[in-house]
C-alpha cells in the first residue's frame, strides 16, 4: 500500500539511491498523447537551443522543512545538477503526493514538473492524462533497459513507461527462526503453501506468553493491504474495469477462500495476537520484541529489526509469500513510490524533469554513497538489507553488478535475501483505482470476522462490494 506512501527511502539519508507500504492502476487503454505532450522522434533543443535553455525552470520537489534527514541530500542533488545543467532554473515545491488534492493540482497547473507517486496511483495518472510518456527520454536514455522488469508493470500501458521506479517493493514473509526453533518447528521451505504457513503459525503461537504465530494488521487500511496478498494468491484480483467503468472483483470465491484463511488463523489456529487490532508500527514493534513468528515485510523491516530493535540478523529470515496449493505462484503484492514527469510541461522541461529524476540512477555516484553508508553501518554495527527484487535495476547489468561487489566487502554488515528467494517472488501491483479506500473496506470485514467466529465471510464481502461501488468507483470513468 504501501501504506499509504511508504517512507520515501529505502535508505533514507540517499534520496536519490532508493529514496523498503499505500492508491491507481490502467485498463490497458493507455493515452492518447494529449495533455500537451507530443511524441517527438527527438527532443534535441532547437538551433537557438542557448537561448531557449536559459529560459528552462524546473520546478522540483523537495521535503518538507521538518525533514532534516534529506533536505541536505536534496540540496547537494541539486547542486550537482545545477553544475552539469546550467542553463536549468531550480524552483523548490514541497507538496507531497495525495490522491485527494492530485485532481486540484493539476487543474491548477501547480504540481512540480516531476514528483513522486504510490503504485497504487497508476491507473488514475495515465488514465487522466498526469503523467507524461516516457518514450521520448527513454530513446536517448544509456540505461533504458536496465531497469528492473518486476517494478515497471505498474506504469507500463500498451508498451509505453510513464513512471520512474525508485524504491518499489513485493510483498514477502519474514520468520523470526529463533522461536521456530524454541517450539521445534521446522523452518518453512520456499516452496511452501496456505496450509504449511497454517500450522507453522499455530505451533510457533505461545497465547500464554504472548506470543503470536502471525500478527497480521487489522486497524487501519493496512489491514486490507495485508489481505491483499492473500487475495492475489487465491486468484483473485481486487477491481476490474468493464467499459468506461470499474467494479469491485474482491467478493468473488478467492476473495472468500482469502477471507476464510484469515478466518481460519483466528479461530482456529488461534494462531493471532489476543489483541489483533494493530496497525503497521504496532505489527513490527511486537516482532522486534520476539512476541511474533511471523510478520509479512520486507528488507527494510530486517534492518529495523536488526538496528533498532537489537535482534540478531541471523535469527532472520525472509521466505516468498506461500502459494495457496503447491506449485502454485508466490505472489505478493507489488508497490512503492514511482517518479512521474508532468506532462503539463514543455518538452524542454520535460526533459530537464527525466534528467533530473535520474540523475543519480545506475552512476557511479550512487556506488559512492552505498560505501559510505556501509561505513557508517560498519562504524556503528548496523546492517543494511539487500535484496534487487525490491530495487530500480536488474540485478545482472553492469550497476547490480557493481552494487553487489560492494556489498560482498561488507559481509558482516549487509543482509543478503536468498537469489532464489527473489527468483520465486511474484508482484501483482496494488489495487488500480482508489487503493486507499479498498484497503480500508477490507479492513471494515477482517474486523468482523476477526470478532465473529461465525460471520458470514461471503456475506459481508458481498455488502463491502456493493457499497464500495456505489460511493467510491461509481465516481471513476475510464478515460478512452
Amino acid at each position: 500500500m504501501k501504506k499509504n506512501l511508504k517512507v520515501v527511502g529505502m535508505l533514507a539519508i540517499i534520496a536519490t539511491m532508493m529514496l523498503m507500504s499505500a492508491c491507481g492502476g490502467n485498463d490497458g487503454k493507455g493515452t492518447n498523447g494529449k495533455s500537451g505532450q507530443e511524441t517527438p522522434a527527438s527532443v534535441s533543443p532547437s538551433p537557438d537551443a542557448e537561448k531557449e535553455n536559459s529560459e528552462i525552470t524546473l520546478t522540483v520537489q523537495f521535503p518538507k522543512s521538518d525533514n532534516v534527514v534529506e533536505i541536505p541530500v536534496y540540496e547537494d542533488k541539486m547542486k550537482r545538477f545545477g553544475e552539469k545543467y546550467p542553463h536549468v532554473k531550480m524552483v523548490k515545491n514541497d507538496w507531497w503526493y495525495k490522491s485527494d488534492e492530485i485532481g486540484i493540482k493539476m487543474a491548477a497547473h501547480q504540481a512540480p514538473s516531476g514528483f513522486y507517486v504510490p503504485a497504487t496511483e497508476g491507473g488514475t495518472l495515465v488514465g487522466h492524462e498526469w503523467a507524461a510518456d516516457l518514450t521520448p527520454f527513454l530513446k536517448n536514455y544509456e540505461f533504458a533497459d536496465d531497469f528492473n522488469e518486476k517494478l515497471t508493470s505498474q506504469f507500463t500501458v500498451d508498451g509505453k513507461l510513464y513512471a520512474v521506479p525508485k524504491n518499489a517493493y513485493i510483498s514477502s514473509i519474514i520468520i523470526n527462526k529463533k522461536l521456530f526453533e524454541e517450539k521445534n518447528v521446522p523452518i518453512p521451505s520456499l516452496d511452501w503453501t496456505w496450509n504449511e504457513f497454517y500450522e507453522a503459525a499455530k505451533a510457533t503461537a505461545d497465547p500464554a506468553k504472548g506470543i503470536a504465530g502471525f500478527a497480521i494488521m487489522a486497524k487501519g487500511n493496512e489491514g486490507g493491504w495485508n489481505w491483499t496478498n492473500f487475495l492475489y494468491q487465491a486468484g483473485g484480483a481486487a477491481q476490474e474495469v468493464q467499459g468506461d467503468k470499474v467494479v469491485s472483483a474482491f467478493n468473488s470465491e478467492a476473495g472468500v477462500k482469502a477471507m476464510e484463511f484469515m478466518r481460519k488463523l483466528r479461530w482456529e489456529g488461534n494462531a493471532l495476537p489476543q489483541n489483533w487490532a494493530l496497525n503497521y508500527g504496532d505489527v513490527y514493534n511486537l516482532f522486534k520484541q520476539g512476541r511474533a513468528a511471523i510478520v509479512l515485510g520486507e528488507s527494510g523491516q530486517i534492518e529495523d529489526a536488526v538496528n533498532n530493535g537489537g535482534m540478531d540478523k541471523n535469527d532472520l529470515m525472509i521466505l516468498p509469500m506461500p502459494s495457496m496449493e503447491k506449485g502454485g505462484a508466490h505472489v505478493g503484492v507489488l508497490g512503492g513510490n514511482y517518479m512521474i514527469v508532468n506532462p503539463q510541461e514543455s518538452m524542454e522541461v520535460q526533459q530537464a524533469a527525466f534528467d533530473f529524476i535520474t540523475f543519480d540512477m545506475f552512476k557511479d555516484s550512487e556506488i559512492d554513497v552505498l560505501k559510505t553508508v556501509l561505513e557508517d553501518r560498519k562504524a556503528k554495527g548496523q546492517i543494511k538489507a539487500y535484496g534487487s527484487a525490491a530495487y530500480y535495476y536488474k540485478a545482472d547489468s553492469e550497476f547490480g553488478k557493481k552494487f553487489e561487489a560492494l556489498l560482498d566487502e561488507y559481509p558482516d554488515n549487509v543482509y543478503k535475501l536468498d537469489p532464489k528467494v527473489i527468483e520465486a517472488m511474484v508482484g501483482i501491483p496494488e489495487p488500480a483505482y482508489n487503493g486507499q479506500e479498498f484497503y480500508g473496506a477490507i479492513t471494515n470485514v477482517m474486523q468482523e470476522v476477526f470478532t465473529n467466529e461465525k460471520a458470514d465471510v461471503k456475506a459481508l464481502l458481498d455488502e463491502a462490494a456493493q457499497n464500495f461501488d456505489n460511493e467510491v468507483l461509481s465516481k471513476v470513468t475510464i478515460q478512452k
